[in-house]
């Protein structure tokens, strides 16, 4: 799974799109940290940690290629289908046809610091988001946090 994990981000890092993610890839990932954390694991404690602790610090890698990715592609006003992870899709909140259909306002914003879990002004659950989180927002609600400087906004989207 090591191997996997480092050539996903390899990939990832190399290529100019978002790569599509193996199948299953989050939830084999999880297994393979449990399976690390069990004492009849093979390898001493301290390989074992330092193992996780490396695979940690890939997925954060990864976690920030495909933010970036996603943020340019945004801005760049392209479409957000394909290879993305459920993780990224709640992050981005409403972006299906759904939210346009409805005519609701968003706003691509920057969050400066950590933020709490909320119910957006439509009535769907936010955060929580932690700082440098990039996050598309109900306008009401990002315009609330850009007020108090807890965000900054990046892009308006309609």
């Amino acid at each position: 799974m090591y191997k996997k994990i480092l050539e996903f981000l390899i990939n990832e890092r190399e290529q100019r799109d978002l790569q599509r993610p193996p199948p299953d890839f989050m939830s084999q990932v999880e297994a393979y940290l449990d399976g690390l954390s069990k004492e009849e694991n093979a390898l001493p404690e301290r390989l074992r940690e330092a193992e996780k602790e490396r695979i940690r610090w890939m997925l954060e890698r990864l976690r920030l290629l495909r933010r970036e990715k996603i943020c340019k592609r945004v801005l760049e006003g392209g479409s957000l289908e394909g290879p993305l992870f459920e993780e990224e899709l709640v992050l981005l909140g409403s972006t299906s046809k759904e939210g346009k259909e409805e005519g609701a306002k968003k706003i691509l914003v920057r969050v400066l610091r950590d933020v709490p879990s909320f119910v957006g002004a439509d009535m769907r659950t936010y955060g929580p988001y932690k700082a440098e989180d990039v996050v598309l927002l109900p306008a009401q609600n990002a315009e609330a946090l850009i007020n108090r400087g807890i965000a900054m906004m990046i892009q308006r989207k309609v």
